[in-house]
């Protein structure tokens, strides 16, 4: 590979720093939309025209091409020198340029920077360089390696506040400098550039038109996703939402397997275009998936979701493109959702080195109120699905695992500090079997929670069960023992007769305290159908 046909060319490689912090910085949903669009076009179609109208020649062909279908592309086409710039790859927040030089390259970036200094302010990004010297690889390994050193430089340690006495955003306690169209004070530019992304119902901006026109397949005749977080339909007086987080598994080792495995330029080329397309085009299709087994069930769900307006779509995606997902729905509906998305995930393949390899995922669903500070909600569906991969890593463990979370009112504490302090007996037995892998242990949390919601047990008896746990084996045992001079029965599972499991009281644990905890916060998305109806029925057009 020391011969390579791009010597003296410049690899640049775009990322974002503190990328979570721009998109959740606000507890507005309109701005946290608005932010994800930002960082989708312009690390996409943003960048693209920015460059073109620069003045520089652009070819996105071969990229283009892996976007539309990467298992019908070949390594044989080398790249068009006789272009200014080539588009590696873009999407999911990321972007890898091939410039005819070091200066082409920084001069469409300076071109890119202005325009999202002028349409995306707070939005950090970084690029890293690096010349071809031997290989397109080891320029790509040098380009990345100058990327993280950017990330981790200054200034992107903190935001730069006011100095002076300033008005503050009511979103983002930024300096203020705008005044809302909304009736809501004074807010920051980066806040009034993200809700102008949105626009209202009746003027949808770019990141409405853009969703819409993405998943025009699933929606229905003037149907739209929603905007404000109270609209997405709970109960009346005690709404609550789930926002989940998803994260592809082992998705940073794939991608060194891919640099790593490419044994001349074309391959290279070949191989991280594909990876890179794949992965976009399984995570896009699993969202279509859960979207479209949403939107079969929403007929017969009609008589549970209190929706104020039965054109908006109950479940709100706000960050998606890439091996991650994060959406927002009734909270009711978040654990069938995820665990759908994650079965989803795991039916595909992505490229690697060529091949079709399988990948799962994991996940994390926070139930929080509706009121409840959306930033903050967003950090513990992100804690969630962190904990579940550090679980699978302890235990040297594979596949797709979901984790969740009931947070109340006021909760401040981590996941982690909640649980320590929270889920243990009083005779100090784990009280929770969290995270479960999907489906197989999923399928086992959901049949007893479905039991439990059955006319069997009344409401007050099972919920007498989930205090009763919590002192610990014994009190169980004397609990279960009088349920069943009732005629009721703990439901099925290995462990009904007694409620825990077997083994040195420390390490005892019961799979009934999960799905009791969860009996308000489940609703079961593909319900069967009702007398007269089919259970996939479409919602009819206008």
């Amino acid at each position: 590979m020391s011969n390579s046909l791009y010597m003296r060319q410049c690899i640049a490689v775009f990322g974002t720093a503190s990328l979570q912090r721009y998109v959740f910085q606000s507890n507005r949903l309109k701005e946290n939309i608005g932010a994800s669009y930002l960082v989708k076009y312009w690390l996409d179609e943003g960048l693209l025209e920015a460059i073109k109208r620069s003045g520089r020649k652009v070819d996105t062909t071969a990229w283009d091409e892996y976007k539309a279908d990467p298992s019908m592309c070949r390594p044989e086409k080398p790249v068009d020198t006789s272009k200014d710039v080539n588009f590696i790859y873009v999407g999911g927040g990321n972007a890898a340029l091939l410039c005819k030089n070091r200066k082409i390259a920084k001069e469409a970036v300076k071109a890119w920077s202005r325009k999202l200094l002028e349409n995306a302010p707070g939005l950090r990004v970084v690029v890293g360089y690096a010349d071809v010297e031997s290989s397109l690889t080891e320029a790509y390994r040098s380009a990345l390696g100058n990327l993280s050193q950017c990330e981790e430089a200054l200034p992107f340690g903190d935001t730069l506040y006011g100095l002076p006495v300033v008005r503050t955003c009511t979103t983002t306690g930024l300096p203020a400098s705008v005044n809302s169209q909304e009736g809501d004070g004074w807010i920051s530019q980066s806040a009034a550039s993200k809700r102008k992304q949105v626009g209202s119902e009746r003027e949808p901006g770019a990141a409405q038109k853009d969703i819409r026109r993405e998943f025009r397949s699933v929606l229905q005749k003037g149907q739209n996703f929603a905007i404000e977080l109270d609209k997405l339909g709970g109960r009346k007086g005690e709404s609550h939402i789930a926002v989940v987080h998803a994260d592809g598994n082992g998705m940073g080792k794939h991608l060194i397997d891919v640099v790593n495995s490419a044994e001349d330029d074309a391959e290279f080329l070949h191989h991280i275009r594909a990876f890179s397309a794949s992965v976009s085009r399984l995570s896009q299709s699993a969202l279509q998936e859960t979207l479209q087994y949403l939107q079969k069930a929403l007929l017969n769900l009609k008589g549970d979701l209190s929706l104020e307006d039965e054109k908006i779509f109950p479940l709100r995606p706000i960050v998606y493109g890439g091996d991650d997902l994060t959406f927002v729905c009734d909270g009711r509906l978040g654990f069938d959702l995820a665990a759908f998305y994650l079965k989803a995930f795991s039916k595909g393949k992505i490229k690697v080195r060529g091949k079709d390899e399988s990948v799962d995922a994991c996940a994390g669903v926070a139930i929080v109120p509706t009121k409840f500070p959306f930033a903050r909600a967003y950090h513990f569906a992100e804690e969630l699905c962190g904990l579940t991969k550090s679980y699978l890593r302890q235990k040297s463990l594979t596949g797709s695992w979901l984790d969740f979370q009931i947070i109340q009112e006021g909760a401040t504490r981590s996941i982690s500090a909640l649980r320590a302090a929270q889920y243990r007996s009083f005779e100090g037995q784990t009280l929770h079997q969290r995270p479960y892998q999907v489906p197989e242990k999923w399928d086992d949390f959901v049949a007893i929670l479905k039991e439990f919601q059955s006319q069997q047990w009344p409401r007050s008896r099972a919920k007498g069960l989930l205090q009763i746990l919590t002192r610990g084996p014994v009190e169980t045992q004397h609990f279960i023992e009088d349920a069943q001079r009732r005629d009721l029965k703990l439901p099925s599972s290995e462990v009904s007769e007694t409620g825990w499991t077997g083994g040195d009281p420390p390490d005892r644990t019961t799979p009934y305290f999960d799905p009791l905890e969860a009996l308000d916060f489940y609703l079961e998305v593909k319900k069967p159908a009702k007398d007269g109806e089919s259970a996939g029925k479409e919602i009819k057009n206008d």
